[in-house]
């Protein structure tokens, strides 16, 4: 599931379009219908935190290293700019793949439920064939 939400599939099935836009979600999965936002209006806020941490890891090694070659005169003004500039830059990159993997490690510890499946009732009560045969 993991892999699957690391190269933005569904971490549910694997189909890709999942993304409605790069800053955004579908509201469902377009090939198994797996609602994405599994029906909480705060759902994100882990993927955000998660996101948030791994950038800060990746500047924090970043910054160690050109300390490290540049010590004992570091550029502390390019370090300010170019670090600001490549944490937005990063966050800005890594949102989508925050989500979806925020989205598989909520599928590992909640297994999708029989209501979010319920499209396959749904079809059968209203006679709607699945697209996916």
């Amino acid at each position: 599931m993991i892999w699957r939400a690391m190269t933005l599939r569904c971490p549910h099935c694997g189909s890709r379009g999942v993304l409605a836009t790069w800053f955004r979600l579908k509201d469902r999965c377009p090939r198994c219908k797996l609602h994405l936002h599994r029906e909480e209006g705060d759902y994100f806020l882990g993927a955000y935190v998660l996101m948030l941490i791994a950038m800060e890891i990746v500047f924090a090694f970043g910054l160690l290293a050109v300390l490290m070659i540049t010590w004992p005169n570091p550029p502390w003004t390019a370090i300010q700019w170019i670090g600001g500039a490549f944490l937005f830059g990063s966050v800005l990159l890594s949102y989508p793949f925050a989500k979806t993997v925020w989205l598989a490690v909520d599928l590992i510890f909640r297994p999708v439920s029989s209501a979010e499946l319920g499209w396959y009732a749904r079809e059968e009560i209203t006679g709607e064939e699945d697209s996916r045969r």
